[in-house]
């Protein structure tokens, strides 16, 4: 009978476990789609800004066709450079996500062998508390340094564009002046 609590105990910690590392996934998955969402949001509207100001500025310069195509192309090798810093910018969070993820399954696994060692109710309550505590404090951790190379990658990715529009706008202000 004694047996049956213990397994009864272990099982409810299994249990336990994975429904708190099922959670965790989840909103660790959420909050790196919240961000990316965030980074796209970010950069349509940057891009719409920037073709814009450029469609403006192209209606201005028809006159100086050589520059105009000049423009285009340092344009557009802008957007590759900032893609690709992108991509390998998500590269890098997709593998600290799956780092994390990894971590995490070792963790869980390693939770439930102390949960099987278990011999009494209160030793189960004091390591469920403990074991809780550990997988919040280390979510919160990974959520914010996943959230911080999100924001840093969407920054050097934004970089190439915001210097190319700048330099665009300067172009064909003088173009404009003259």
């Amino acid at each position: 009978m004694a047996t049956t609590k213990k397994n009864g105990a272990a099982n409810a910690a299994q249990e336990t476990l994975e429904s708190a590392a099922a959670a965790q996934k989840k909103t660790i998955e959420d909050a790196v789609q919240a961000g990316t969402e965030a980074f796209a949001k970010s950069y349509e509207q940057f891009y719409t800004t920037a073709r814009e100001q450029m469609d403006k500025a192209q209606k201005s310069a028809m006159e100086n066709l050589d520059q105009l195509t000049d423009v285009s192309r340092e344009n557009a090798e802008a957007f590759v450079v900032s893609g690709n810093i992108f991509a390998k910018g998500f590269e890098i969070v997709g593998k600290e996500f799956a780092a994390y993820a990894e971590k995490t399954i070792e963790a869980n696994m390693a939770a439930a062998q102390k949960l099987g060692a278990i011999k009494n109710p209160q030793e189960f309550m004091d390591l469920q508390t403990e074991l809780a505590k550990a997988a919040y404090d280390d979510f919160v951790a990974e959520s914010a340094k996943l959230q911080d190379l999100s924001v840093k990658v969407s920054n050097e990715a934004a970089q190439p564009l915001n210097e190319r529009l700048n330099k665009a706008v300067e172009t064909f202000s003088k173009t404009v002046a003259a």
